[in-house]
């Protein structure tokens, strides 16, 4: 099998975002809803369980007392750290897939359709380990998505403008996250929370429609006599640029376990914590495309220096607020930080991925991203210590930012090795 000659369509770009809107509209909803909603349904199972722990291991019974298990804050930090770790295990089996097939519109909209219909299920559970269970399943579904998805996008992405194109796509995936919990609040006021599970599963679908009817899956390799096809290796690179993702999320997400702790110590109203949080996507999305353009004018790998730079003090120091005021000045610091971080790695990654290891190179990206949003909430939960718990991904940075400047070749010179590849014998 032999490559095909590129065709880049920028629409098919703007398509998916839009699809990608949707997507973010939905799940979005899901987030003010279900932390009420498992509160109706019963947890003998998961108390039976922490009993059984308990008396097998005494140690456990001192650490974590019987009180904190029966918790709906326990139960809703139990259900959103495995949905990001079943969304992240997903991407390494849908990447790899996605390139050896050479086809990345079945397993987008498998995906998406079959996390539609878990939204439409939710209304119909009654215990704890069944939403569980359901919403693991549908974060493997939705996991299956992304990697094809950001594929699509390398592949149709103009030459030397990644960091625009990826800063202008998860702007507008950023939006439709941002209005999905305002969404889903003012159905489940007025309509009632089987309305909210109604509408997010509706708007999936909607999205499967627009990826079916709309979005061109056109092969990158053509047929020939040759039926084993070799893929070509993700560069280790890559992977370190995956990191920075990671432990950018860890960094970002930590603050979500300390909810109950801000409005205890400082006396913030859920009000002033939702802004604090919104003020950094606000902060990022502004950020995008002017930080994808820098990158794009002058060098990635420099823009992404300097985030992570910058990224090591702002989230150091949020183990060391002593009120909601520093904390959410941090927070809007952080939101220009990810956005230098988030489009200089996904312009890399679309630039330099090639034909037969694109889904694979930018699953690496969204496997890290989601790896990260799970992991962020337990470091905060387990380690008692928040100056200790802010330090880790601190310190990975600073280790991380050495490597980045010995490893990781600048746009021109990626693009010189390229040219040179390309015009070799």
């Amino acid at each position: 099998m032999t490559l095909q000659s590129e065709d880049k369509d920028p629409r098919t770009i703007w398509l998916l975002a839009s699809c990608r809107f949707g997507e973010a509209v939905a799940i979005g909803m899901l987030i003010p809803t279900l932390p009420l909603f498992l509160g109706t349904l019963s947890s003998t199972w998961v108390d039976g369980l922490s009993g059984r722990l308990r008396s097998s291991f005494p140690l456990l019974a001192e650490w974590y007392p019987a009180s904190v298990t029966a918790t709906d804050e326990a139960k809703t930090a139990l259900l959103f750290c495995f949905t990001g770790l079943a969304m992240a295990l997903i991407q390494i089996f849908a990447g790899r897939v996605s390139d050896r097939l050479d086809s990345r519109k079945p397993l987008i909209i498998i995906g998406m359709a079959l996390g539609s219909i878990c939204s439409l299920v939710i209304p119909l559970l009654e215990h704890f380990w069944q939403l569980l269970l359901l919403r693991m399943l549908q974060g493997s579904f939705l996991g299956l998505t992304f990697p094809p998805m950001m594929a699509i996008i390398a592949r149709h992405a103009p030459t030397s403008s990644g960091g625009k194109v990826l800063g202008i796509y998860t702007t507008i995936r950023l939006v439709g996250f941002g209005l999905g919990p305002i969404l889903g609040g003012v159905v489940a006021e007025y309509a009632g929370y089987d309305a909210v599970y109604l509408v997010s599963g509706a708007l999936l679908m909607l999205s499967v429609m627009l990826v079916a009817s709309r979005v061109k899956d056109e092969k990158e390799f053509k047929h020939d006599a040759q039926r084993v096809r070799v893929l070509p290796q993700v560069n280790p690179i890559f992977r370190l640029l995956g990191a920075a993702i990671f432990i950018m999320m860890v960094g970002i997400s930590a603050v979500i376990s300390l909810f109950p702790y801000y409005q205890r110590e400082f006396g913030s109203s859920q009000t002033q914590l939702g802004t604090m949080f919104a003020i950094f996507v606000a902060t990022r999305c502004i950020c995008q495309y002017p930080f994808g353009w820098i990158g794009d004018r002058f060098d990635k790998k420099w823009v992404l220096a300097f985030g992570l730079l910058f990224f090591i003090p702002l989230v150091w120091m949020q183990g060391h607020v002593e009120n909601l005021t520093e904390l959410t000045w941090l927070r809007m610091g952080l939101g220009v930080v990810s956005a230098m971080m988030s489009t200089a790695v996904g312009g890399i990654s679309a630039e330099r991925s090639e034909a037969g290891n694109r889904a694979r190179v930018m699953g690496i990206n969204t496997l890290c991203f989601s790896l990260g949003t799970a992991v962020g909430p337990s470091l905060t939960g387990f380690i008692h210590s928040q100056q200790t718990a802010f330090a880790i991904p601190a310190l990975a940075a600073s280790i991380l930012l050495l490597a980045l400047l010995a490893l990781l070749p600048s746009d021109r010179t990626a693009r010189s090795a390229r040219r040179l590849q390309e015009s070799g014998p």
